[in-house]
């Protein structure tokens, strides 16, 4: 999932800075440092959405632990669970 994840943080990126040119009404190529810059920015951010979610996850099942439960095992689903 990371590659998938900084792929769609980039052209999240890159969509949000064409949408910002739109909105201000001047060529949508105008500074294409911008449009880099944004895409470089955007695959950090997905990049760093999968460091969360696994820390996320792995907090539950501190707090799962404590309280005596399971905890959240791998599933097929599109979130995929650390191994206990």
């Amino acid at each position: 999932m990371g590659l998938g994840s900084v792929l769609v943080g980039g052209f999240s990126g890159l969509s949000i800075q064409f949408m910002s040119n739109a909105i201000r009404k001047v060529p949508l190529s105008r500074e294409p440092w911008n449009h880099v810059g944004m895409f470089i920015l955007g695959c950090w951010a997905g990049n760093q959405y999968c460091k969360v979610e696994e820390q996320l996850v792995d907090d539950i099942n501190e707090l799962r632990a404590e309280r005596g439960m399971p905890p959240m095992i791998v599933t097929k689903g599109w979130i995929k669970y650390s191994n206990p």
